[in-house]
């Protein structure tokens, strides 16, 4: 009978602490359900710079010159479109086509004529040595005319034919007299080539637009949105070498030297802009464009801003005028998914974390959204932004934001 009791008494002790067991199992399983379900998601928000841009058009201020046809003729080019070339080079010759060949004939007999009575044989040529030696003399001297002649009259060989017999009324001649015709002779025959030779150094270019004086950069007073602001004719002008008088041959533009002018349809825009500023242009197609205030044109509505540049001439200077925008005003904040917004109480906000899975609403002021995120006020030192009269705190860089506030439950939020 004691042994059947506390067999009894065993069986109760084992029933009891199982029914422990399972009720700790119970608890602690809850524990874990809690946990995951309250486990959200989190992102934390991404400190950077919001830039807010305007519409601008931008126009090409070049220090520039375009050269025109002296006649109608055939030209020859010596640059390519974008060449480098330096002061005095010779970009292209123009031959007006017309018979010139009986006055090289007369130029050679008085040229042997001088030679004779310097002592020197009639047919002795000059090496090409010689020959780019007087050349780089006269483009130094600025004897343009000397070098017109030369350049398009060293295929002429015609003094192999002279003889002494056809020298003797030219012989007859004093030294000054003889030199006079030859001055006269070489003028005559160069009138008929016109070599052009580049007045600064800068970059060589055949697309002429027929408004390189309308945009001069001398005066950067008269760049005025008004100015501007008019319907141009542009021209497509080409490389061509059978011209007429008064064609456009080529242009030469100083590409350490040019300007943007840039067209601001409200003055308020650029408040925040003084000369010296640096500024940031974009353009598309082209790299960001960075450059400096040079000048502010205003009106009562509309401005014009004057930017100097050092770079990015190559991808710039073969259009007049790009359609593009400026950059008016920098701002700091986060940025954030779009997915984690939330509508609560009339206010746009977030759900960030706080301990065992509650969360909080923190409202949020966006100033600019893309279509998978946004960018949204700081606030100031405290974090503290205000609409209207109303002052809200709002995010901090340490905050943990709920990616996705449909899966927060109504009794998870504080507040």
């Amino acid at each position: 009978m004691s042994s059947f009791r506390n067999k009894n008494k065993y069986i109760k002790r084992r029933v009891f602490a199982l029914i422990i067991i399972l009720f700790l199992l119970m608890i602690f399983g809850k524990l874990i359900r809690g946990n995951r379900v309250n486990d959200y998601k989190t992102i934390f928000p991404t400190l950077t710079t919001f830039e807010k841009d305007i519409d601008t058009r931008v126009y090409n201020i070049f220090e520039e010159k375009a050269y025109f046809a002296n006649g109608d003729g055939v030209v020859v080019f010596h640059a390519s479109e974008g060449q480098k070339v330096p002061s005095g080079y010779e970009v292209a010759n123009l031959n007006l086509m017309g018979d010139v060949s009986s006055l090289k004939d007369e130029l050679a007999k008085i040229k042997a004529a001088i030679k004779i009575k310097q002592g020197i044989e009639p047919l002795e040529k000059e090496s090409s040595k010689t020959f780019t030696k007087n050349l780089q003399e006269q483009i130094k001297n600025k004897d343009f005319t000397g070098v017109y002649y030369d350049i398009n009259s060293t295929d002429n060989g015609i003094n192999e034919n002279i003889n002494t017999a056809e020298l003797k009324e030219y012989l007859e001649l004093s030294d000054a007299a003889l030199n006079v015709k030859k001055e006269e002779l070489e003028e005559k025959i160069s009138k008929y080539n016109f070599s052009y030779l580049t007045e600064f150094s800068g970059i060589v270019s055949y697309k002429i637009d027929g408004n390189e004086e309308y945009f001069d950069i001398k005066d950067l007073d008269k760049f005025t949105y008004k100015y501007l602001n008019k319907n141009y004719n542009f021209k497509n002008l080409e490389m061509e070498t059978r011209v007429k008088n008064g064609d456009p041959l080529f242009k030469i533009m100083n590409n350490l030297n040019w300007k943007v002018a840039c067209t601001i349809s409200n003055v308020s825009n650029i408040a925040n802009y003084n000369i010296g500023d640096s500024v940031k242009i974009q353009i598309p197609d082209i790299e960001d464009i960075y450059g400096i205030v040079e000048r502010i044109n205003k009106d009562e509505n509309h401005a014009v801003i004057i930017i100097s540049l050092d770079r990015y001439f190559e991808n710039m200077y073969s259009n007049r005028i790009h359609e593009g925008k400026i950059i008016v005003n920098k701002t700091k904040g986060f940025e954030i998914p779009k997915s984690t917004l939330i509508e609560r109480n009339n206010l746009t906000g977030v759900y960030v974390q706080e301990i065992r899975g509650l969360v909080k609403f923190v409202p949020v002021d966006i100033v600019s959204e893309s279509s998978d995120t946004v960018f949204i006020n700081r606030g100031n030192k405290q974090s503290v932004f205000s609409i209207g009269e109303k002052s809200y705190k709002t995010l901090t860089v340490n905050d943990a934001i709920v990616i996705n506030p449909k899966t927060v439950d109504e009794s998870r939020i504080l507040n």
